[in-house]
């Protein structure tokens, strides 16, 4: 896994994206109320597991104990679902937003 979280912008390695990842209300209690989180990676997956490192509560939220995403987390790439585009390998550039929307179930 390459990339690091950060507060500031600017990248602790080169060819990493700094990133925004949004977290919804219901997940902010295992990022310590934080609405939005700013880590440098080089795909979804990586942005991801940079949040988990720093907030390790919300890995397990995030990752089966096998690694994989959760079949009911829902990850968008500045609004377009990734599992319309390259899943975790997606690739991310500079300024991309992805926000995380856990399935409610309900009815």
């Amino acid at each position: 896994m390459k990339g690091s979280i950060s507060q500031c912008n600017d990248a602790s390695s080169v060819g990493d994206a700094s990133v925004s990842i949004h977290i919804p209300t219901s997940l902010r209690r295992f990022t310590s109320q934080n609405a939005q989180l700013q880590v440098h990676a080089n795909t979804v997956i990586d942005a991801l597991q940079m949040a988990s490192q720093d907030y390790p509560r919300l890995k397990a939220q995030l990752f089966t104990p096998a690694g994989d995403l959760r079949r009911f987390v829902n990850v968008f790439l500045n609004e377009r679902d990734i599992r319309h585009l390259q899943q975790g390998s997606t690739p991310l550039s500079a300024g991309d937003v992805l926000t995380i929307l856990p399935a409610i179930a309900g009815g």
